[in-house]
């Protein structure tokens, strides 16, 4: 390596260039003004001394002996370090073009240096630690956004129908779970509401039928059907399935019946049940055709189009059922029915 190439702009004694008459530039110390002096390289301070009057010609030098490497590495490890974890606290949005300066190598090779490559992966791993951070409380904040939103929704649609503070406190603690669990991923989060409602109703044998679900939340029956297996399932919750009993009363209330009809439609419930007439009906179908033999049979009859519009299912299913009541009328309608009111009579009930 030449002399001119290993003096520095920085150096503590310029050395001293001649120009023999050769063209030939010679390197001249500028303490003992020897011709050509031997340099030594001191790789512990980084100078290059003059071998005979052991001055410094140059300073600053970075060599590629491995003891010049360990030795950078040992005394700035801990600066470096400082200051790279220091500068994470004011870095600006766009961290990644810094992450990418790291990685990239010093000096003009191109090359990744062990010591770049260490402070990249420093920094790379403090980004991804406030990434983490950063997406945790986003999510955080979502949570805690859809609890909001469907504990009022849970509220308003309790309120509406009139249901008791327990089916408010179990429909809220079924949407805890679900928003605990992440299982409203990819599901309509409206029909997620719609089911724990359905649920909770279920559980404290309050039961509420799909229509009066679907007319209350907008949601179509098919999807709380489908939300109501699926969080079954997952969820583990117990339900207990709905019954003709459960719903008699409600639907003689809302078709503004005597308490003579709705203690016979009851009692012709239960007759059918014991019979067997009306095996493989739903319980809506049951509780609707019970209700219109019942309505007929004390003298306060009632439309089936009007008893299909409170229970939720159809005239025609009604009627059906109703067929098979007619049919059994004889066993069906004994004393204690007939007694519940003055006028009952069997005259009374229509002929399918």
């Amino acid at each position: 390596m030449a002399p001119t190439e290993l003096a520095t702009s920085q150096t503590v004694l310029a050395p001293v260039y001649s120009k023999p008459a050769s063209a030939e530039r010679t390197v001249i110390c500028p303490d003992c003004r020897g011709m050509a002096p031997k340099l030594i390289h001191d790789f512990a301070s980084g100078d290059l001394l003059c071998g005979g009057c052991n001055t410094a010609v140059g300073d600053r030098l970075i060599g590629s002996h491995s003891a010049w490497r360990s030795a950078m590495k040992h005394s700035r490890q801990a600066e470096e370090d400082a200051r790279i974890l220091m500068s994470l606290q004011t870095a600006s949005p766009r961290s990644d073009d810094t992450i990418s300066s790291f990685g990239r190598g010093d000096g003009d090779s191109g090359g990744s240096s062990p010591v770049s490559l260490e402070k990249g992966a420093i920094l790379s791993r403090a980004l991804r630690s406030r990434t983490h951070d950063r997406v945790a409380a986003q999510r955080h904040e979502r949570q805690e956004r859809n609890l909001m939103r469907a504990f009022g929704e849970i509220s308003a649609a309790c309120t509406t129908m009139d249901l008791p503070p327990v089916i408010d406190s179990t429909a809220r603690d079924l949407f805890k779970r679900v928003e605990a669990e992440n299982l409203h991923r990819g599901k309509n989060i409206d029909a997620i509401i719609a089911t724990c409602i359905f649920l909770a109703c279920r559980q404290k044998s309050l039961p509420r039928t799909f229509k009066e679900i679907c007319a209350l939340t907008k949601v179509p029956r098919k999807d709380i059907g489908r939300t109501f297996k699926f969080l079954k399932e997952k969820l583990g919750a117990e339900a207990s399935p709905m019954s003709s009993d459960d719903l008699m009363t409600r639907f003689c209330a809302n078709l503004s019946l005597l308490s003579s009809a709705q203690e016979c439609a009851v009692m012709l419930n239960q007759m059918a049940k014991q019979r067997d007439t009306l095996a493989g009906k739903s319980p809506v179908s049951i509780a609707g055709a019970c209700i219109y033999m019942a309505s007929h049979l004390v003298g306060q009859p009632r439309d089936a189009k009007v008893i299909s519009h409170v229970a939720g299912v159809s005239e025609v299913t009604i009627k059906n059922s109703y067929k098979l009541l007619f049919a059994d009328r004889y066993q069906l309608v004994s004393d204690a029915i007939l007694g519940t009111s003055p006028m009952a009579s069997l005259e009374y009930l229509p002929v399918p």
